[in-house]
């Protein structure tokens, strides 16, 4: 599987040899090593304690050391940040308010989509025994449909205002993942495909409103650094995602049955009693991850107020 993008990779770097130039005429910023090498850092020891703390125990000390040393680590980033002359991230963007509640609403909106996957393959192949190739074809729902509501999200956001399209589609989701939470031990392709079809189609109608939303908040002379703490947070919250997944998976279900199914062991090996609380354990998951869009949709009307007043303004 990850050899087949290798020739994809390859065609897009002879095109960019080829086809991009060099256009920048300004200073020339040198790398913040200092921020990088505590933000890495704090960031691999958060996702090896979310990973591992079922494992090792969640009080234990290796669990309760590497939390502390990520805290310590991204305390100690936000403090070289703010005296950098050249900042991994310019934490002044933060004091524009529309762009501070878009980074909030991309944390929660991506902590809670991207722990569909995880949940979803833990219960169709350990929960309801079906094979790797199965199950990605029930996942298939999860990216059909935004492939054609995409288009219309952009053009609904430019009609309606980007706000009130990020509230749409992190409704629809957080009812989606509510409806999986509800999953039994009888497999029903409907009560899957369903709500995999409404996430699908949300996202492509609030995520280009929430990218636009962000970006747009920010100064046109900081664009790039905007765009990178963007995308630095949507990479960052998915991974935390991956792993948290597995976390709550673990401390709902008996003891390693998570880690037992990610190592390839079948239902028939864990017996009926894991079968049902790898069950519970997906709906609680599930259930768990539809809060984060329930937060979204509550900073999504704090993004919206603006644009109100914008508008009675504008009428005045």
């Amino acid at each position: 599987m990850f050899y087949s993008v290798v020739p994809i990779g390859v065609i897009g770097l002879a095109a960019g040899i080829l086809f991009l130039r060099d256009t920048f005429t300004g200073e020339k910023v040198k790398t913040d090593w200092p921020g990088l090498l505590t933000f890495g850092p704090g960031l691999t020891a958060l996702l090896i304690a979310l990973s591992e703390g079922q494992t090792w125990g969640w009080a234990s000390g290796k669990t309760l050391g590497l939390f502390a040393t990520a805290m310590f680590l991204w305390i100690s980033f936000v403090f070289i940040e703010m005296k950098a002359r050249y900042p991994l991230f310019h934490l002044s963007l933060l004091a524009y308010r529309n762009y501070s509640i878009g980074l909030g609403i991309t944390m929660s909106y991506c902590i809670g989509y991207f722990a569909v996957t995880i949940l979803l393959t833990l219960y169709l192949q350990g929960a309801q025994n079906l094979s790797p190739l199965e199950s990605g074809l029930m996942l298939i729902p999860l990216s059909v449909p935004q492939l054609f509501t995409a288009p219309f999200g952009g053009r609904l956001a430019d009609r309606f205002g980007p706000a009130r399209m990020i509230l749409l589609g992190s409704l629809l989701i957080g009812l989606a993942l509510l409806m999986l939470g509800q999953l039994g031990p009888q497999l029903s392709n409907m009560a899957v495909i369903i709500p995999l079809m409404i996430i699908s189609a949300a996202t492509g109608l609030s995520w280009p409103s929430l990218a636009k939303a962000v970006l747009s908040a920010a100064p046109q002379e900081q664009a790039g650094s905007a765009s990178g703490m963007f995308w630095t947070v949507y990479n960052m919250c998915r991974a935390i995602s991956q792993a948290l997944a597995l976390a709550v998976v673990q401390l709902v279900a008996q003891s390693d049955v998570a880690s037992r199914l990610l190592s390839g062991a079948g239902v028939e090996e864990l017996g009926h009693q894991s079968k049902d609380s790898l069950i519970h354990a997906s709906n609680i998951g599930f259930r768990f991850f539809a809060v984060f869009l329930a937060l979204a949709v509550v900073l999504g009307v704090f993004l919206l107020r603006p644009q109100k007043k914008t508008a009675s303004e504008s009428r005045a």
